[in-house]
């Protein structure tokens, strides 16, 4: 029987680490739907047909009582798309199509930095009998809180209904695991009846209105829906034990009639990111627009979005199958995820795009996450790469940073006010300059990140901009690059290393690319320097960590070997410092070394990294090898027993995760599809 792909998460509304909702689940009605983290998110969707209730979304009770439940609508069938996420139900009366679309659309950054998504659904009767259908659609409050002792009010605006849990904890907190505890969190659904009130109540009017039982006549009448206005006059609460929820109904008579609506679902956090001690907004805010108006124009524009979508998808998922097609499932399964690890916001004059190191400690506009996570934002919006990167060089122009090598971060999701990695903790110092940093990893990544900005968009300000700080990091590499002494890498989870052969690769193309910017904006006296010391950097590392039929883990251990990702940019660069027998050999070699799940990362260890086995598939033109590493990982997606946002670090030997969840470095993926 052949295998149906099923990812370990579905997306459904994802815009960036706080704002984002998954269904860990095969099926939509199998669990509550959940926060990236793996947090209850909970939200619903019921089916009312001639007064018979089919659930099709989440759980409409919570885990605190016991409840029957109700008939669920059969799931036929889930197809992830890069922004859109299509389920499909039946019952012995109607077909229900449910799709759950986040605008990410790369080549529009206004509509992508929208913290709008849009649910819309088809209705195809079976029959042309006549029959009165119900949609419900059910938000709690725990939309806009970290935790359910948390308080919330509800208010009504022209174009929506929402719970706001205020803004006294806005940007006070930062962490990994740490959901909003401030903002807005809005449902916009003007065509149909909204009505709030605590969760039992609905539960309750389900019990008494509607039932279960076919021919079953309501005796009762309506139970008050008093609608927004009624319950705005209640207290402040907090979230648990009454669970609040924001219901959109909307009621259809049809006779063989199809039925189709959507509703919206956005999300006002008021200040996005602390930046160096200010609170700056979302980039949607750049021109002044207020967060009602974006909410009429991201409603209004519906149906132009829906096309923009459509065409990008297409455009998108007919190169990824060049691939194939199982290279198309998994980065139709990624895209949100590596977009949504991400706040793009807009101050003083430029872009930033924050990410956030989703379960690997937090940390904000990590360098060495950036790095494995470009090539996605450069097939579209180089910008976007220049956004990850300013805050980076904006600390080191604040004099926030005194060392010769370039830094890890900037703090922690959401604060971004200082680097956190490697410091004592309430204190402005390195626990050791050197010892718990990455120096050769952070200044190759810098240096290569703002050449793969320059060579997709085809011209070099950004580099003339940053020259002198790019000069003193190219310059620690030709110090400290080529043989490393007990370094960490962007692998720090395996630890320290010496004399990392993968490392130096690293410090080798970053001194050639610099090498080749200096010579393409006229500065051929200093790219000739430059590149003399990364061609005598690489004819040495050919002879020193050659190992017979391979290349060496370390220059000074013989018997190991290790995945050369780093020399992915002198292919995609065309820069031929590595001779042609450096890729003849490591391809060989990793095909010997393949396992049931993927490449390991090296032979250290059992685990690998989704992001570097995709970009070793780069360093050779070789079918069968990137068959092998694409059928690999699709098939850990498929077989995992870890429901979760796809984790870039996995077991080769055995479909499980070794931990993180949900990165942007996933944007590596999409290395395949990259040209200059």
């Amino acid at each position: 029987m052949k295998k149906t792909f099923r990812a370990p998460a579905v997306p459904l509304i994802t815009h960036d680490p706080m704002f984002s909702m998954w269904s860990f689940s095969d099926k939509l009605t199998d669990d509550t739907i959940r926060h990236w983290d793996g947090r209850r998110r909970h939200m619903f969707g019921v089916l009312i047909i001639d007064n018979i209730v089919y659930n099709f979304m989440g759980k409409v009770h919570t885990e605190d009582h016991y409840h029957p439940g109700y008939r669920v609508m059969e799931q036929t069938g889930c197809e992830i798309r890069p922004m859109s996420t299509v389920y499909t139900f039946e019952n012995e009366l109607v077909n229900l199509e449910l799709t759950f679309t986040s605008p990410l659309l790369l080549n529009d950054l206004m509509i992508l930095s929208r913290p709008v998504s849009y649910i819309s659904y088809r209705i195809t009767p079976k029959d042309t009998a006549q029959h009165n259908i119900e949609v419900h659609f059910g938000f709690t409050a725990e939309t806009c809180v970290n935790t359910n002792n948390q308080e919330v009010s509800f208010s009504v605006a022209p174009h929506s209904v929402y719970f706001s849990s205020g803004d006294e904890n806005m940007l006070k907190r930062s962490g990994d695991g740490h959901r909003i505890e401030w903002g807005e969190f809005h449902v916009i659904s003007p065509r149909t009846f909204v009505d709030v009130k605590p969760l039992y109540r609905y539960i309750e009017k389900l019990r008494l209105e509607y039932t279960n039982l076919k021919n079953y006549t309501n005796t009762l009448g309506t139970l008050s829906d008093l609608g927004p206005a009624g319950y705005a006059r209640c207290a402040k609460t907090p979230v648990y034990p009454s669970y609040p929820i924001i219901i959109s109904m909307a009621k259809f008579t049809t006779a063989g009639e199809e039925i189709k609506d959507f509703i919206g679902v956005g999300y006002n956090d008021f200040k996005s990111i602390q930046y160096f001690g200010e609170n700056i907004e979302g980039y949607w805010r750049k021109n002044g627009d207020s967060f009602t108006g974006m909410l009429a124009k991201a409603y209004r524009e519906y149906d132009e979005v829906m096309a923009k979508v459509k065409d990008f998808e297409e455009d998108l998922l007919a190169k990824a199958r060049k691939i194939s097609d199982k290279y198309a499932d998994i980065v139709s399964a990624n895209y949100r995820l590596a977009i949504a690890a991400h706040k793009l916001t807009w101050h003083d004059g430029e872009i930033q795009f924050f990410s956030k190191e989703n379960y690997s400690n937090g940390c904000i506009a990590t360098v060495d996450v950036t790095y494995p996570s470009v090539p996605l934002f450069l097939m579209y919006a180089p910008e976007l790469v220049e956004g990850m990167l300013n805050p980076v060089f904006k600390l080191v122009y604040k004099g926030l940073w005194d060392y010769e090598f370039a830094p890890h971060d900037v703090g922690q999701y959401p604060i971004a006010n200082g680097q956190i990695y490697g410091y004592e903790i309430g204190i402005r110092r390195l626990k050791d300059p050197i010892e718990y940093q990455m120096p050769v990893e952070e200044c190759g990544n810098m240096l290569l990140c703002v050449a793969s900005v320059c060579y997709a968009k085809k011209e070099f300000s950004y580099f003339e901009k940053h020259l002198d700080i790019l000069k003193q990091w190219a310059d620690y590499l030709v110090k400290i690059g080529y043989n490393p002494d007990n370094q960490l890498c962007t692998d720090d989870f395996a630890g320290h290393l010496a004399h990392n052969c993968n490392l130096s690769v690293k410090a080798i193309c970053g001194l050639g690319v610099f090498a080749k910017m200096l010579k393409d904006t006229g500065k051929n006296e200093e790219a000739a320097y430059y590149r003399a010391k990364a061609e005598e950097m690489a004819a040495a590392w050919e002879k020193e960590a050659f190992d017979g039929d391979h290349y060496r883990l370390a220059f000074d251990q013989s018997g190991t070997w290790s995945m050369k990702y780093n020399m992915v940019w002198d292919k995609l660069l065309d820069m031929k410092l590595f001779s042609q027998q450096v890729y003849d050999l490591e391809l060989q070699y990793y095909k010997t070394k393949m396992c049931a799940y993927g490449l390991p990362l090296d032979s250290r260890c059992d685990y690998t990294k989704t992001d570097w086995q995709m970009w070793s598939t780069v360093l050779f033109d070789d079918k069968e090898y990137t068959d092998m590493i694409v059928e690999r990982m699709w098939n850990f997606m498929t077989d995992s027993p870890d429901r979760m946002p796809f984790s870039d670090w996995l077991f080769a030997s055995y479909p499980k995760v070794r931990g993180f969840q949900a990165r942007s470095v996933q944007g590596g993926l999409f290395i395949n599809l990259l040209k200059f």
